[in-house]
């Protein structure tokens, strides 16, 4: 979205208890990729606002609501009956007040919604719920009124009120309510969940290769004042899904034969970060590529390219290694769909099977330990690149902040990853909603390389490396 608003002063949300309310619009789930929409803000008296969010090009209304004070109701409420479930709030939860960011209470009250919709709880309205009322929500009320923060062991309450179509949540900590919220549903919407069309701003294509601009992309930012490199990386795997239903490379057709069972694994990539990343300005518009560089019998090579258009500078290069699965199991291409890419790329002899980047974890080494959450999912439910990468962010701030020795740089109180210049992903199983990952991290002995180690239980799940540049390490507090 881009902002129009005629207020330049710089407002914070945390100082007080604030409320936040929104009517959905149902077409808003409707909506594809790269649709582009406009918002609005009007300051209305003291710190109350209210806002709209309408389509770019229909202007029509998608989204309307106010910021206000906050309500108490809701807090003071004692439910006889509810589903609990409980999040420990990470580093990458803070913003840059090092309190929980505002946004991240809904997604707790989600992840809570989630939880009680999945395990069936049973209150008489939850229980007939399923994924398609995700779809179904046509206002939501969040109410904060205490902050929280690193380490704090929460418990989100849900429960209905059947008589409103609402699910109400209590986010505690120990005896204090933290937060509220409301999400009111519509049972009678019929729209079901879907593949939705493109509006990609799409400025070169052919069997191999893709471009396209993007405005504001990148509009998170962390608690350090720059672009959130967790969002960013969750970029990479939405280019090369996206550009698949462009046609790229014929997999479309390819999957298409093979049947429901058959599908393309990512499981490993390699991205280089610019140090100018880390400064872009916030509403750089940005070009994106992607490439198919070679074939395998069983896989395909590619690469791609975020670039910031004013400056023609390559801010994040991602280099993907996918291969061919049909049934569960690595599958040879076909030799039409060979023949027909050799004809633009090479073919490329190396191991097909995700390799290791390192066997051995050496007695020094730090233990960090989290559960994936409803909001870690992809599409796929199970927890992207962009989430492992987050954990692995998470696990680094955990040694920074309790002064372990597993890590000889000096990082300060937290872990800035301004001064990550690469980071190496491989991907061999999946993390799924409810795992304890246990982060396995240490320091390479004789090189700049953190290194991570996620697995389930016994099980090595994924194994990254951040290559650190030392002359870019930011000493937190």
């Amino acid at each position: 979205t881009s902002s129009n608003s005629d207020q330049h002063e710089k407002f914070s949300f945390h100082s007080k208890p604030t409320s936040f309310s929104a009517n959905i619009n149902p077409k808003y789930y409707q909506y594809g990729v790269s649709t582009s929409g406009h918002l609005k803000m009007i300051q209305s008296q003291n710190s109350h606002f209210s806002y709209q969010i309408k389509n770019s090009k229909t202007k029509e209304l998608v989204v309307d609501g106010n910021i206000t004070n906050a309500n108490q109701d809701l807090k003071s409420q004692n439910p006889k009956k509810y589903h609990s479930y409980q999040i420990t709030v990470r580093h990458n939860d803070l913003c840059n007040t090092k309190e929980v960011d505002l946004p991240q209470f809904l997604c707790y009250a989600m992840s809570g919604i989630k939880d009680a919709i999945a395990s069936k709880f049973d209150d008489g309205y939850i229980g007939q719920m399923n994924k398609t009322w995700y779809s179904k929500a046509t206002h939501f009320r969040l109410d904060c009124h205490l902050p929280a923060y690193v380490n704090d062991i929460l418990t989100i309450k849900s429960w209905s009120n059947a008589a409103k179509n609402q699910i109400n949540c209590q986010i505690i900590r120990a005896d204090d309510c933290l937060s509220t919220f409301t999400i009111t549903y519509d049972p009678d919407i019929s729209y079901t969940p879907k593949l939705l069309p493109l509006t990609l701003d799409v400025t070169w294509q052919d069997i191999i290769s893709i471009a396209f601009n993007v405005e504001n992309s990148v509009c998170f930012w962390d608690r350090f004042s720059q672009p959130d490199i967790t969002k960013f990386y969750s970029i990479a795997p939405e280019i090369y899904t996206t550009a698949l239903r462009y046609d790229l490379w014929d997999v479309p057709q390819l999957l298409a034969n093979i049947g429901i069972k058959g599908s393309m694994l990512m499981f490993s990539n390699t991205v280089n970060n610019h140090p100018m990343f880390y400064t872009m300005n916030l509403n750089s518009p940005l070009k994106i590529t992607l490439e198919l560089t070679a074939i395998g019998n069983q896989s395909f090579f590619s690469i791609s390219k975020i670039i910031d258009r004013k400056t023609q500078t390559v801010l994040s290069t991602f280099t993907f290694h996918s291969i061919l699965v049909k049934a569960g199991k690595p599958a040879e291409l076909p030799e039409s769909t060979k023949n027909r890419l050799l004809e633009h790329v090479p073919m490329k002899n190396s191991n097909e099977q995700p390799k290791r980047l390192f066997e051995n974890i050496p007695q020094n080494h730090y233990k960090y330990y989290t559960t994936v959450r409803h909001s870690d999912v992809d599409f796929n439910n199970h927890a992207g690149f962009a989430s492992i990468v987050s954990y692995c962010l998470d696990a680094a701030s955990a040694v920074a902040s309790s002064n372990n020795l597993a890590y000889r740089f000096d990082f300060g109180n937290d872990f800035n990853p301004s001064c990550i210049r690469q980071k190496k992903l491989y991907y061999y199983s999946q993390l799924l909603i409810g795992d304890e990952a246990i982060i396995e991290t240490w320091q390479g002995q004789d090189n700049n390389s953190l290194y991570f180690n996620i697995r389930a239980g016994s099980e090595i799940k994924s194994q990254v490396e951040f290559i650190i540049d030392p002359q870019y390490i930011c000493q937190s507090n």
